[in-house]
């Protein structure tokens, strides 16, 4: 869409002006000018287009400029005697490249090329020959800006009220704020916002609104650009509100013991469906080890993990709840049931804690789009004579693969000495096209053990058995 802007009268009368330009003044053209986009978004691009119309003087310059509070800022000028002379902007002396100017065709263009809040502005095309000449025409560029969606979160919790704060950035111009309830009803009235104008021009929106708890009750919180005539929404639901906590962030477990890493689920109506998670992560991992779902509403008999489905097990396959257990995690870990898990006990057990199970575990719950998380950080120490010691000892991986083999293997591990090594390896295992397995299988062992040795057992007698012993040369 192209928006046209003349010096003169409608176009329909150009040969009437040519005429009394010429009678009047002694020269006869026009100077139009025009804008595309009409409203550009910050960071896009827009044209500015300068066209001569009529008897153009044979030595003219043609001069774009920014009209200014009390001096006009110089962008570009052309000379039909010479080369189009780039002038750059005093707000962008640090990047040239941020407008071109240009003689095509009869036509001087402009280009602003990422543009800011600070380029818009009414912009001059100034025409003048050698001949005392002069013409000009001007155009505004209008900018706005259609900022982040808004973050929608819970500020506080109390036990008949709840409070949420809607936060977004990057408008132009200034937002208007819009809270809403389930029934449309408009309870901006209720709100406290803050907005506030960044050194780039562009708006920031921080809003609070406290609302009753009401069980189902919706929230609406949206922000609306008048220029654009768009806006922004988010959605929540009150009765999704909850969180999680517990009663430390670190715990400390010797080898060989079992440990609770507690999570508590903290709600006041239960939502109608929610994902319950336990993780293990670190720079190396990122595994899930437990996964429940519910819905209310909806079976979940189609549902499984499709990013993880592999080493994970069913422990409850049907209706509207299922749960997963990642199959190296089966005599590991376990998850408080019963009343226990009724009352919002998320905890997880781990057995027979090893040096290797010591890092960072992720309890999360999400409902619809709200979602919280803690982090429990498990250390793995050994007891001397009179204290629990953090163990410094220095683990070292080691990795054993398969491939092309017709039944999956069960893959041992023995030290120097032929005794098994009491772990648990991280595997990793697919089944290609041709149904043969490849896969792998990860230890950490102290770095002292001189030798590991690894042995695959198939089934097949196609495949046999394999052993590879690892020697570590860095081993005393």
């Amino acid at each position: 869409m192209l928006v046209w802007v003349k010096s003169a009268v409608h176009l329909a009368t150009i040969p009437f002006i040519f005429i009394v330009g010429k009678w009047l003044w002694g020269y006869g053209f026009t100077v139009t000018v025009h804008v595309d986009p009409p409203v550009v978004l910050v960071g896009e691009d827009v044209m500015l287009s300068c066209q001569l119309i009529g008897q153009v003087p044979a030595n003219s310059q043609v001069h774009w400029y920014k009209i200014e509070r009390g001096k006009n800022t110089s962008l570009y000028v052309y000379s039909s005697t010479e080369n189009g002379t780039e002038l750059v902007r005093a707000v962008d002396q640090h990047n040239s490249d941020a407008l071109k100017g240009w003689h095509e065709n009869g036509t001087v263009k402009l280009k602003f090329f990422s543009v800011q809040v600070e380029d818009a502005g009414r912009y001059v095309c100034a025409v003048t020959g050698d001949d005392g000449a002069y013409q000009e025409a001007s155009i505004p560029v209008t900018v706005a800006g259609f900022g982040s969606a808004p973050h929608l979160s819970i500020e506080d919790q109390q036990a008949n009220s709840v409070t949420l704060r809607c936060t977004s950035q990057g408008w132009y111009p200034q937002p208007e704020v819009l809270w809403t309830d389930s029934t449309g009803q408009n309870i901006t009235a209720m709100a406290e916002t803050k907005i506030q104008k960044g050194v780039s021009g562009l708006h920031q929106i921080n809003s609070t609104l406290r609302v009753a708890n009401i069980a189902s009750d919706i929230i609406s919180c949206a922000i609306i650009n008048s220029l654009l005539k768009k806006h922004r929404e988010k959605v929540i639901a009150i009765s999704d509100f909850f969180d999680l906590e517990a009663e430390r962030e670190k715990i400390t477990a010797v080898i060989g013991e079992n440990v609770i890493l507690p999570c508590q689920l903290i709600t006041k109506h239960l939502p109608p469906s929610m994902e319950l998670q336990w993780k293990k992560v670190g720079p190396m991992e990122n595994k899930t080890i437990y996964l429940y779902l519910y819905d209310e509403n909806n079976p979940l008999i189609n549902s499984y993990l499709l990013h993880d489905k592999c080493p994970m097990g069913y422990l409850s396959p049907n209706g509207n709840s299922k749960e997963w257990l990642r199959k190296e995690y089966e005599q590991k870990a376990e998850v408080f049931k019963g009343k226990e898990f009724g009352k919002g006990n998320i905890s997880l057990q781990l057995n027979n804690i090893q040096v290797e199970d010591g890092g960072k575990y992720v309890c999360s719950a999400t409902s619809n789009t709200f979602h919280r998380e803690i982090i429990q950080v498990l250390i793995v120490g050994v007891v001397n004579d009179t204290s629990l010691q953090e163990h410094q000892q220095k683990v070292c991986r080691y990795e054993c693969r398969w491939t092309g083999l017709h039944t999956k293997p069960r893959v041992s591990w023995r030290n120097h000495k032929g005794e098994s090594i009491i772990s648990l390896p991280e595997t990793t295992d697919r089944r290609d096209e041709q149904c043969l397995f490849s896969g792998a299988k990860t230890i950490g062992v102290p770095c002292d053990t001189p030798e590991v040795a690894c042995t695959i057992v198939t089934e097949s007698a196609t495949d046999g058995n394999h052993e590879k012993h690892i020697v570590n040369s860095e081993a005393n």
